[in-house]
């Protein structure tokens, strides 16, 4: 008890220190913006360790630390993608962003430009060539640095692969210093180069190195070049209070070996253990006891939605397809639906990834499913939906997400007006999932308690989630009775967050 009294009071300290210092500490830079806006800005690159698709979820390493963190901070997480490190720097110079995330080495120069956490790991610099089985010159293999004068290396520009080659060339005679080719690539795109024979050395972490070579066992990376160093997230210089906040979860999620494991999950095994996990197949789309789905198929074939050979889609899973990345770096495929996703956004006047966003919260791009409900699809129409766009689950991909179009274009015809169009998508998804009735509910429960009609974030999604609350569903102004308000909320909330990895890597 008293260790936690102890441990309270050293926390209201360096809070009451922080906030006293100096006028910085209340500036965007220091954080100002996120402690106003409860939301955190970051910028993380795309790659296969920290930021990438599989089966149209996002995953990483990154990824999985932001938000583990801005659930900790109780905030909401945005990532602006970034490719170069300059990108980078600017972002967080600017305070566009309050933390680059890219897991950078800590070099002294860095320290000069950025305040940095305590590490998140340490990882050291490796050469990356050919290996002797795969060269047709074995004097072309390298084993040391020393061994490269007068040949090329490429690596990525403004790095720390770049210093170093840099502090290597001023240490040893002209005649024995090594080309350096400065790319504007990203190390995995380095790698891919080596690997497909399009340079024939690279300088790149270890790590990435490692992970990269269990894919493309033809690259070799046992040359260490460097000693290991510390990578952490950089904040700007005059962040203390956020720094702080980051210092103590790092170290939170250090001693309960999170980060270990996370390491260990997305630079240690292969690609495919990590994404094993992530395949689509709905388990189930509700838990119902067996005799309760029996009576609801019987209700189906009778309604005509379905028939008897639809039994493997309603008691089962289809087989899912796999989606895979197809490139090491870039922009991803989604789905196989991609380009009917992109031809029918447009009839509604959406970005097509805020569409594959709702199909994926829907049925995980599974276009036989069938719920115990009854709806069926990629878009999960409910039987008397389905029965009025003429669809069933035989359906052909394009008419299931026709139909399911058609719907919310129903939706906004019979939205009220006055509602800003920035605003209107989000009543839209909330109707698409619990019916336009309960969402006019709450739009009439805003007005008679004071809050915006027209404005979604907290307001007419708070009184969604009191209309669980039998005061508000009994209320006069709710007309449709009882709402699991907290489900359409988050799937709303779902939606828009998957959107937003979806822009930073689909094309």
């Amino acid at each position: 008890m008293k260790r936690q009294a102890l441990f309270a009071f050293f926390v209201f300290c360096a809070f009451f220190l922080f906030s006293c210092r100096s006028p910085r500490v209340t500036s965007e830079r220091d954080g100002g913006r996120f402690f106003k806006e409860k939301v955190l800005y970051v910028a993380l690159e795309s790659n296969f360790n920290d930021y990438f698709l599989f089966n149209g979820q996002p995953m990483g390493f990154g990824l999985e630390m932001l938000e583990g963190f801005s659930s900790y901070l109780g905030c909401e997480l945005v990532i602006l993608p970034c490719r170069t490190l300059d990108e980078q720097w600017r972002m967080l110079e600017d305070g566009r962003v309050d933390i680059i995330a890219s897991n950078l080495n800590i070099t002294e120069e860095r320290l000069r430009r950025a305040a940095f956490t305590h590490p998140l790991y340490h990882t050291g610099q490796v050469l990356v060539q050919l290996g002797l089985p795969y060269l047709d010159d074995s004097s072309l293999f390298a084993s040391s640095l020393a061994q490269l004068a007068g040949k090329t290396v490429s690596v990525r520009e403004r790095s720390v692969f770049e210093e170093f080659l840099e502090r290597y060339n001023q240490s040893v005679p002209r005649q024995e210093r090594i080309r350096v080719a400065k790319s504007p690539k990203t190390e995995e795109e380095l790698l891919l180069a080596v690997a497909v024979g399009e340079i024939s050395y690279t300088v790149v972490s270890s790590s990435k190195a490692v992970r990269f070579r269990m894919a493309h066992p033809q690259i070799d990376c046992s040359v260490h070049v460097d000693s290991s160093r510390a990578v952490a997230w950089a904040l700007h210089p005059a962040a203390d209070s956020l720094l702080f906040l980051a210092d103590r979860w790092i170290d939170s999620m250090q001693r309960n070996k999170t980060i270990r494991y996370l390491y260990h999950k997305y630079y240690e095994i292969p690609y495919g253990k990590t994404v094993r996990s992530a395949k689509s197949g709905f388990r189930k789309m509700d838990s119902v006891a067996f005799s309760r789905k029996r009576r609801q198929w019987g209700k189906l074939l009778d309604e005509g939605l379905l028939a008897r050979e639809d039994s493997l889609f309603f008691f089962g899973s289809a087989s899912p397809r796999v989606i895979r990345e197809k490139h090491v770096h870039g922009k991803a495929e989604i789905s196989p639906f991609d380009r009917l996703l992109k031809k029918y956004s447009r009839q509604i006047g959406w970005d097509w990834r805020l569409l594959a966003s709702l199909v994926y919260q829907e049925s995980q791009f599974q276009n036989h499913l069938v719920s115990s409900k009854g709806a069926i699809g990629l878009m999960q129409v409910m039987p008397s939906t389905a029965r009025q766009y003429g669809i069933t689950v035989r359906s052909s991909d394009e008419d299931q997400i026709a139909a399911g179009v058609r719907y919310i274009k129903s939706i906004y015809r019979s939205l009220p007006e006055g509602i800003p169009a920035e605003e209107q998508v989000h009543f839209v998804l909330g109707a698409y999932n619990i019916g336009l009735g309960h969402i006019l509910d709450a739009r009439r429960l805003a007005v008679k308690y004071g809050a915006d009609p027209d404005v979604w974030r907290d307001n007419v999604e708070k009184y969604l989630l009191l209309k669980s609350k039998p005061e508000y569903y009994r209320d006069s102004a709710s007309r449709n009775g009882y709402a699991n308000g907290s489900q359409a909320v988050d799937f709303v909330r779902k939606i828009n967050t998957r959107h937003m990895h979806y822009r930073n890597l689909a094309k």
